[in-house]
């Protein structure tokens, strides 16, 4: 996976992860080899449908479909497709397709589907997927840690401060050095064969994994102590009022500060994890699970970084699905319904990305 740094609708083949500063190439562009008539490019081609042996009751379908569709278009604002004069089933089909185009507008990923209730009821459903891009969103604590040693950075440090406690306390994000985390077991591992390879008079390099691990030891306790007081969060908005900035960097920190307030005020009891585990999967094996792959850790550079790297994309690669946030949304009168699905989701990850571009990038 990536760092930041993980992967989308499984089954798809792991690739390794990118750092958070990592860029993304734009794809080639494919080309015919030879010019067409672009008359075929004039015309729009209706959907395939191929008969069943046993087509529902077209009156009741036609007028659960279309009440369904009617409280659907409202919420999303779109005018619902002109299917008069259509045959049944086509014209559930044709509204069906024209409605998956519309929502693809709103520049999330939304699939739409058909369902049919226990009494026979038919109902539009759409299903919210975050992709998370194969991304591992690792913060790394020690930048800041250094950003807090420097007098004149104080109150950059402090407001980073308050977005890491934000993070912490708020949208639950795990931290390293608790051993409920997953990254504590991959500190732990790494310090174990650490411990038996210098062992071995002919190991070198040792020395300096061992110098890592007691950094990350003990300034994460360090960090972890000043995260977990709340006050923190207490002067979060007054930090950010009485902020002057001087350069890009400074710019930057305020405004990855300001969306983490945003969303603290908006959504103040809304977690990373609280759309993870809506998704049903075949198997409990091979899934990599969200909280794998979002953590506070150490850094995200030098030797011990690359070791821990390394062993969870090994792990990774054996697995073929992942937990992404995903919500379903049936429409009908009986259902809480929102425009929003996962706006929470769509604000918090890229501010994380900010946030780490901006760690990994101090100046």
């Amino acid at each position: 996976m990536q760092t930041i740094q993980t992967v989308r609708d499984m089954v798809r083949k792991r690739r390794q992860a990118s750092r958070c500063t990592g860029s993304k190439k734009q794809p080639k562009q494919i080309r015919s080899t030879r010019p067409f008539a672009d008359g075929f490019l004039r015309h729009s081609f209706l959907p395939v449908f191929e008969m069943g042996k046993k087509v529902p009751s077209q009156n009741q379908v036609e007028k659960d479909f279309f009440s369904s569709l009617a409280i659907l278009s409202r919420l999303y604002g779109f005018e619902v497709f002109d299917t008069a004069g259509k045959s049944y089933p086509y014209n559930i089909l044709l509204a069906h397709s024209d409605t998956q185009k519309q929502l693809k507008g709103f520049g999330q990923d939304i699939e739409l589907s058909i369902m049919q209730d226990d009494d026979g009821s038919v109902k539009l459903a759409t299903k919210h997927l975050y992709n998370t891009c194969n991304t591992l969103y690792y913060i790394p604590i020690l930048p800041l840690y250094r950003l807090l040693q420097n007098s004149k950075k104080k109150p950059t440090a402090e407001l980073l401060l308050s977005v890491f406690a934000y993070l912490y306390h708020i949208a639950g994000i795990p931290y390293y050095r608790e051993d409920s985390s997953c990254l504590y077991y991959h500190y732990e591992c790494i310090e174990e064969w650490l411990i038996d390879e210098l062992e071995n008079e002919d190991y070198q390099g040792g020395n300096s994994m061992i110098s890592e691990l007691n950094t990350a030891s003990y300034y994460g306790d360090v960090m972890h102590r000043k995260m977990y007081n709340t006050y923190h969060l207490n002067v979060f908005e007054k930090r950010i009022e009485c902020y002057k900035f001087n350069t890009d960097f400074e710019k930057d920190c305020l405004s990855v500060a300001k969306q983490a307030l945003a969303l603290m005020l908006e959504y103040p009891s809304s977690t990373i994890f609280q759309s993870t585990s809506n998704r049903e999967f075949d198997s409990e094996e091979g899934i990599i699970r969200a909280e794998q792959y979002i953590s506070f850790i150490a850094d995200t550079d030098g030797a011990l970084y690359e070791n821990i790297a390394r062993v969870i994309n090994d792990e990774f690669n054996e697995c073929s699905e992942i937990e992404e946030p995903t919500l379903l949304q049936i429409y009908d009168t009986q259902n809480k319904l929102t425009d929003k699905a996962l706006d929470f989701e769509y604000r918090l990850f890229p501010l994380i990305n900010d946030l780490c571009t901006l760690l990994n990038n101090m100046p």
